[in-house]
């Protein structure tokens, strides 16, 4: 992972902090808030949030003259590293709190632009059929189950042409729903309206609980959040569809957010709870996401772009249903991720996930 180098210039900036933390939430995560596997050799490795010590800690402030008062910027200062900023975030299927283990099932790249004026959101599908370095061919979701972080990190990189990764996202399963209620819920563009069933164990029923997401926007509150971005049954894109309402999940949350800025408070401790629920590998405090949050109210929605990784197409191997990868529509996404820009690809490719 690349050293965060911590600029001094002020520039227009998202809280990628904040998006990696709603991001893991969103995916449905099942892991919990813990160190992660210790890395090998990938193109990732954890760095130290330990204190700074030296001369100055400790030391007793000199005031400083009320005749020359030192200047205050006009935001803080970016804390992410100089130059396009990349977070991976994984969520598990495991129901087991602080549990690391499971299948990945839903898996986003997180892209913020060197100019701070994009962010990208791109889903990779879970039963995309990749290499799996280690292990050979299988469902991307088996590629965590069978080596973790590291391996999931090493398969991505290698599907997408060596993308390096700055930050690693998880959380706990229940993190989503108290992410969203500790902004207070959110409002969500519904581009799949349709109804879901739950039994009551929380797993899909034809007889269970019916949940009416057919509104558009949903407002998502409480229990209803998790059910939103869970279901796939009954979309026709299935875990497609159900990818695309993660993202836009994401952006509604990051609304929300936007608007807490106008209550300092408010947004601090909903940062706090949010921090509290989810895992950064990576340099980023609360006081970083405060920073950055502040600075996110110039980046609009036409700003964000979501998109999918390609796939061509639907088939059967080894007795599962699974995802074929467009190799070379993908080459080219990894090319222009790597390049720290996808604006081109999506004026070429488009948006539209569905195959």
């Amino acid at each position: 992972m690349r050293a965060p180098d911590r600029s001094e210039s002020f520039r227009r900036t998202l809280g990628l902090a904040v998006v990696m933390a709603l991001l893991a939430g969103a995916s449905l995560a099942g892991c919990g808030p813990q160190a992660l596997p210790a890395p090998s050799a990938s193109p990732i490795a954890a760095t130290s949030s330990e204190p700074e010590t030296g001369a100055g800690a400790g030391a007793t402030p000199t005031a400083t003259p009320a005749t020359t008062p030192s200047p205050s910027p006009a935001h803080p200062p970016d804390p992410l590293p100089a130059g396009t900023v990349t977070a991976l975030l994984i969520g598990t299927d495991s129901r087991t709190p602080g549990d690391l283990t499971g299948n990945s099932d839903a898996i986003v790249i997180a892209q913020l632009s060197a100019d701070r004026e994009t962010l990208s959101l791109v889903s990779v599908s879970r039963d995309s059929w990749v290499t799996i370095p280690g292990h050979g061919e299988a469902k991307l979701n088996a590629s965590f189950a069978l080596g973790g972080t590291d391996s999931l990190v090493a398969t991505l990189s290698a599907l997408l042409g060596g993308l390096e990764f700055d930050y690693v996202v998880q959380t706990t399963f229940d993190g989503f729903v108290r992410l969203v209620d500790a902004v207070g819920g959110v409002s969500v563009d519904n581009a799949t309206p349709a109804v879901a069933y739950y039994g009551r164990s929380g797993e899909v029923s034809d007889t269970g609980i019916a949940y009416d997401f057919t509104a558009d926007p949903v407002e998502l509150v409480d229990e209803t959040s998790i059910f939103f971005v869970r279901q796939r049954y009954g979309l026709p894109y299935g875990d497609l569809d159900r990818a695309e309402r993660t993202r836009a999940t994401i952006i509604g949350l990051l609304d929300r957010l936007d608007a807490l800025a106008a209550d300092p408070p408010a947004l601090t401790a909903a940062l706090v709870h949010i921090a509290g629920e989810v895992h950064v590998t990576g340099d980023l405090e609360v006081a970083d996401m405060v920073a950055l949050t502040a600075l996110s109210q110039e980046l609009e929605r036409d700003d964000i772009l979501s998109l999918m990784a390609p796939i061509e197409g639907f088939t059967g191997r080894a007795g599962a249903s699974v995802n074929v990868v467009d190799v070379a529509q993908t080459a080219e996404l990894g090319e222009a991720l790597r390049a720290g820009d996808v604006r081109a690809y999506v004026d070429e490719h488009g948006t539209d996930y569905r195959p």
